[in-house]
């Protein structure tokens, strides 16, 4: 094996491996600790996109999706966040057959029984995004340093550098899961699908994630969308669309059932259905599209409610 295990770094982290966009220190929460989370996001917005938000008539995705941060305090926000309380809404909704076999479940890092784990498996934190660590060979890894990474995860709120509300009360876990890969080792594709009140209108694949990792992008029909974003190169060829696609886009929208939004992700290893997590601020609002114009496609399926409850 060249390499032990793969570690996708938190954007707060060295700023390496960052699903955001990264224009400046300016552009987090962490550094204007005493601002209002309807600031902090407005300011990152404009950053971004050069002019400020809409918000009150917002009609992109992006605005909405801030737009929800600053204004949605569900309770059911913050279960769906974390990454293991989301396992038991999952359970209620579609079953636990979809869920990922879990190792061990530990407040520490000296908690974790090393001796008792498989030789293959991701290690990963609860309360955040892109907190993983994938272990390719158990007897190669460097205990001490997945351990370092750990505990600077454990320590961290989420929630500030974006203002991203749902991680805010998330107590830190970590949690160890199986390793999910096909039959020649690869990584499993990402199935993500875009449910706006209970229905899924669009589909993003990502492939190769430690690899290429290529992004692709298709409507309910599977027709390709011709749009590109910040992190992801578009792959010059489909996917091969697993047979049982059709339950995957059921599946989410049962798990979005009752939601003005909510991204489902998930898994599909050769027609085994695997749910990944739920994500409700894809890129924090600050995802730019390219051309434009599908911002405000995405944005035209998400009929955001008078208030929220």
């Amino acid at each position: 094996m060249s390499e032990p295990y793969r570690n996708e770094v938190s954007f707060r982290q060295g700023l390496a491996n960052t699903p955001r966009p990264r224009p400046g220190k300016e552009m987090t929460g962490a550094v204007h600790q005493h601002d209002d989370d309807a600031t902090v996001v407005a300011r990152n917005f404009e950053t971004v996109f050069g002019r400020p938000p809409n918000l009150r008539n917002p009609t992109t995705f992006n605005e909405k999706i801030i737009y929800k941060m600053i204004h949605d305090r569900r309770p059911i926000l913050t279960r769906m966040a974390d990454k293991l309380q989301a396992r038991d809404y999952v359970a209620e909704r579609i079953g636990a057959d979809y869920l990922t076999r879990i190792h061990q479940v530990c407040r520490s890092p000296a908690e974790i029984d090393w001796q008792t784990l498989p030789d293959r498996f991701a290690i990963k934190a609860n309360h955040g995004s892109g907190m993983n660590v994938l272990v390719l060979d158990k007897s190669a890894v460097d205990v001490r340093l997945i351990s370092s990474h750990l505990e600077t995860w454990l320590a961290m709120n989420f929630y500030r550098s974006f203002r991203e509300w749902a991680y805010r009360d998330i107590r830190p876990a970590i949690f160890i899961e199986e390793l999910l890969t096909d039959r020649s080792g690869a990584m499993a594709a990402d199935w993500k699908f875009y449910t706006f009140d209970g229905r899924a209108e669009f589909l993003q694949v990502n492939l190769d994630r430690f690899g290429r990792s290529t992004r692709n992008d298709y409507d309910r029909r599977l027709n390709r969308l011709p749009f590109s974003g910040p992190h992801h190169p578009r792959s010059p060829t489909d996917p091969k669309f697993p047979s049982n696609l059709e339950l995957m886009f059921s599946l989410a929208e049962a798990l979005g059932s009752g939601l003005d939004f909510i991204r489902v992700d998930m898994y599909n290893l050769e027609g085994r259905i695997v749910f990944g997590e739920f994500t409700c601020y894809p890129g924090a609002g600050l995802d730019r599209f390219d051309p434009a114009e599908f911002d405000e496609l995405y944005g035209s399926k998400w009929r955001l409610p008078p208030r929220y409850g």
